[in-house]
C-alpha cells in the first residue's frame, strides 16, 4: 500500500488543498487497509511459534489454521529393526520377522498438513483410525495405539530378533516408534528421545506436537513434573489442566509410556482435519517395505474403530512420497541427533544432601546409596541413514 505521507509529499498546488481535507481521513484509511493484511496472533498460535520444533519442520501461519511441512524423519532412530516378514500384518513371534537395516525400512516423507489453531471439542468423539493422526516436535508422525491388525497393541506386542553379534533388535524401538506404512517412522506412545531434548529432567512437559483436530500434544508430566497416569484421561487421552504455555489450563492431549492401549491417542476429541478429498490428512498409508498389509495407494484398512466407539469419519489416504521407491530420499542434515545408550545412574550422598549423577562413581566426597540401569540419550554426529 502507498504510504500516505509520501503521497501528500507529492501533491502540489490546488492538490495540497485536497490533501489537507483528506490528512485527518487518511490514518484511518491506512488503519483499515492495515487490518486487513493482519491479525491478531490466538494463544495457540503464539504458543505454537514458541514451542521446540526440529530443523526438519517448518510452520507458517494462514488465518486460523497452522501449516506444518516436514520430511517425516525423527531424530533419533536404531541402526536395525525386526522387519514383518512377507505376508505377515503384525509378528507374533520370532519366527515372523527378520533383521532390516533401517535405511531400506525409512524412507522421507513430504508431510504436509493444515491444522486448526482453534480446536473445540466435538458433540461426539471421532475413533482415530490407523495411519497419521498427528504430527510430533521433530517431525516424525503419532499414530493410535494399534497395529496393521486393528487390535494388537503395539507398545506390549513387541518382537525381537538377534543379529550375528547377538544384538537383539525389535520391532518397536526404546522410542516406542518403528517404520512402517510406506516407510513412514511413526510413534505409538510418548517418544523419550524427543521428550529428553525438549524438557528439563524433573521438570514439566512442554508441547511435544499437534494432533489432527487442532489440540495440541504433551508428554506425561504435568506442570509441577509429576507423572500423569491414564487414570486421570478421558477415553481419548486427554486432559484439562495447566501447562507450562497454558498455566490458566487448557485442553489437551497426554502421551505415555505405559504398556497399554493408554499409550497414546486413542480418539479425537474434535473434528480432525480432512484434506480436500474429504479424506483424513494424507500421510502414506501403503505397506511397510517388504511386509505384508495395506497395499499402497490406500483404500479401507482393517481394525475400523475403537469399540463401542462411532465410524471414523474417513480413511488415510497415501500420498505419492510415501510409495516404495528404489532408492531412499537421503536425511537432511539435522541440528542434532540423539542415541539411545544403556547408562547407570547413581544416587549420591553427603551429609544431608542427595545428588543423582550418570556414570560410574560417585562426585568427589559423596557416597554411593543406590545405582540402576537407564536408557539415556547422547548427542551424536552418527547419521542414522547414510
Amino acid at each position: 500500500m502507498t504510504n500516505p505521507t509520501t503521497t501528500v509529499r507529492k501533491h502540489s498546488g490546488a492538490k495540497k488543498l485536497i490533501a489537507l481535507i483528506l490528512a485527518p481521513v487518511l490514518p484511518w484509511v491506512a488503519a483499515i487497509a492495515f487490518a486487513q493484511v493482519t491479525h491478531a496472533a490466538t494463544p495457540q498460535e503464539l504458543a505454537l511459534s514458541k514451542a521446540s520444533w526440529f530443523s526438519n519442520v517448518k510452520l507458517s501461519f494462514s488465518g486460523d489454521s497452522v501449516v506444518i511441512d516436514s520430511d517425516g524423519l525423527p531424530n533419533w532412530m536404531a541402526e536395525k529393526y525386526a522387519k514383518p516378514n512377507a505376508g505377515v500384518v503384525v509378528p507374533k513371534s520370532s519366527d515372523d520377522v527378520s533383521l532390516g537395516l533401517t535405511s531400506n525400512l525409512v524412507y522421507a516423507q513430504k508431510l504436509n498438513y493444515t491444522i486448526t489453531l482453534s480446536p473445540k471439542k466435538a458433540p461426539s468423539i471421532t475413533s482415530t483410525s490407523l495411519g497419521p493422526i498427528g504430527i510430533l516436535a521433530n517431525g516424525a508422525v503419532i499414530f493410535n495405539p494399534y497395529e496393521g491388525d486393528g487390535k494388537t497393541v503395539a507398545v506390549t506386542g513387541n518382537v525381537y530378533v538377534t543379529d550375528s553379534s547377538g544384538v537383539k533388535w525389535g520391532f518397536l524401538d526404546v522410542c516406542n516408534g518403528h517404520p512402517g506404512m510406506g516407510g513412514m517412522y511413526h510413534y505409538h506412545g510418548m517418544p523419550p528421545c524427543v521428550t529428553s531434548v525438549i524438557d528439563k529432567s524433573g521438570g514439566p512437559s512442554h508441547i511435544l506436537g499437534i494432533a489432527f483436530d487442532g489440540f495440541l500434544i504433551y508428554g506425561n508430566k504435568d506442570i509441577n513434573g509429576k507423572l500423569v497416569s491414564s487414570s486421570q484421561l478421558d477415553e481419548c487421552n486427554g486432559i484439562t489442566s495447566p501447562t507450562p504455555e497454558f498455566p490458566a489450563g487448557i485442553y489437551h492431549y497426554v502421551l505415555t509410556e505405559e504398556k497399554s492401549n493408554r499409550s497414546t491417542i486413542n480418539c479425537f476429541a474434535g473434528t480432525p482435519a480432512l484434506s480436500k478429498d474429504g479424506g483424513m490428512q494424507p500421510g502414506g498409508m501403503g505397506g511397510m517395505p517388504g511386509m505384508g498389509g495395506p497395499p499402497p495407494g490406500g483404500g479401507p484398512l482393517p481394525g475400523g474403530p475403537l469399540p463401542g466407539g462411532p465410524q471414523p469419519a474417513a480413511q488415510a489416504t497415501q500420498t505419492p512420497v510415501a510409495k516404495e521407491v528404489a532408492t531412499p530420499t537421503p536425511t537432511p542434515s539435522y541440528t542434532t541427533l540423539y542415541k539411545a545408550v544403556k547408562a547407570t545412574e547413581l544416587v549420591c550422598q553427603k551429609g544431608k544432601v542427595k545428588k543423582t549423577v550418570i556414570g560410574k562413581s560417585c562426585p568427589t566426597g559423596y557416597k554411593k546409596i543406590s545405582s540402576k540401569t537407564v536408557t539415556t540419550f547422547v548427542e551424536t554426529k552418527v547419521l542414522v541413514i547414510p
